[in-house]
């Protein structure tokens, strides 16, 4: 049996292709930003997780030396890495994601922490000048690291250029500046 088109009908089977493509370019974008999303949202993660630690480690190693920010120690024939190192072991081969980052260990000003809205900033030696000088940067009047006394915080920092897989495609910004801040009370 033969079926009859109506005269109204006519052949549309380019449209069809041209329809295809048009959405599947539509849910392409979609899903390569939604791919790109979640690859920040995991390397936030991540590095929020790993200054987190490292805030952690930091507290509880206050009595070890100013330089033990930078540099690991060995304590009773027990090896300690520095803090630093502990951050980038909890970053892992994701701190890839992560353009020339760096990592830093301060002590917090407490008057900053008290203003209504917060302001993590560095201890200096201007208040109390016998606090001992950070060694990695001794001329600007830094405090050191473990300077801060029990329930001070003290801050790690994470900063670096964040970079999408597809900026270009995806007509995203081409770079992101990361700072991650966390303190922790101090128990030293």
């Amino acid at each position: 049996m033969l079926m009859r088109r109506k005269s109204g009908q006519r052949r549309r089977s380019g449209a069809t292709v041209v329809e295809v493509q048009v959405v599947l370019v539509v849910f392409l974008l979609f899903l390569f930003g939604l791919f790109e999303y979640c690859r920040f949202i995991f390397f936030l993660n991540i590095s929020t997780n790993a200054a987190r630690d490292g805030a952690r480690y930091a507290v509880v190693n206050v009595d070890k030396g100013n330089d033990f920010d930078f540099t690991g120690t060995t304590y009773g024939g027990v090896p300690f890495a520095s803090i630093r190192d502990y951050v980038d072991n909890r970053i892992a081969s994701n701190g890839k994601m992560l353009e020339n980052y760096k990592v830093e260990i301060f002590p917090c000003d407490n008057a900053q922490l008290a203003l209504a809205t917060p302001i993590v900033t560095r201890k200096s030696a201007s208040a109390n000048p016998s606090l001992p000088k950070n060694p990695t940067a001794p001329y600007t009047g830094e405090v050191a690291w473990n300077a801060a006394s029990f329930g001070e915080r003290i801050a790690v920092r994470i900063n670096g250029i964040y970079r999408p897989v597809l900026p270009n495609f995806l007509m995203m910004k081409s770079t992101y500046d990361m700072n991650i801040i966390v303190t922790a009370n101090s128990e030293g």
